[in-house]
């Protein structure tokens, strides 16, 4: 029978073999320390009970809209809307009135406002829809009262309310 020789490696390489090898079981060793140090997790069980009691009252209401809606416009007089305050209901905090329809704008206006005239500056040549809300408490609004705006030159202006 022949023997096979097997070449040894030369000094460096095995010195970089020896690290090598004593790297990874530091590695294994430091990989199953952790593993045993490490508490396994545990269940819980987690529950509660509230022993308050609170009273108070619910009301409904409605915050109604304004009524009678009006409005005036023409040369050189931009689009005025006068209305009737809401009668009953909940009470107002205020109105808000925005524009649509190609135009855009609003604001708001205080509890006891009966009028709004819309800027100029907000209408261009055409018609849009003007919007009127009443506010009510804890951000509650009217359903919407609404009439038209428009623009027929830079001087003439119109309005209706159907």
């Amino acid at each position: 029978m022949r023997r096979l020789r097997l070449r040894s490696l030369p000094a460096r390489e095995r010195a970089g073999h020896v690290r090598r090898r004593w790297l990874a079981g530091a590695a294994a060793l430091l990989l199953a320390g952790t593993a045993v140090v490490l508490a396994p997790p545990q269940s819980t069980l987690a529950a509660w009970t509230g022993a308050e009691y609170g009273r108070g009252s619910l009301q409904a209401g409605t915050v109604n809209p304004p009524t009678n809606l009006q409005c005036t416009a023409g040369v050189l007089t931009p689009p005025t809307f006068t209305w009737t305050l809401p009668v009953g209901g909940l009470t107002r905090s205020g109105f808000t009135w925005s524009l649509s329809g190609g135009f855009t704008g609003g604001g708001t206006l205080g509890a006891s406002a009966t009028s709004v005239t819309v800027p100029g500056g907000l209408l261009g040549i055409g018609t849009g829809t003007f919007n009127l809300v009443a506010n009510g408490p804890g951000g509650w609004t009217s359903t919407p009262v609404t009439g038209t705006v428009g623009m027929l030159t830079a001087v003439l202006y119109s309005c209706s309310v159907p």
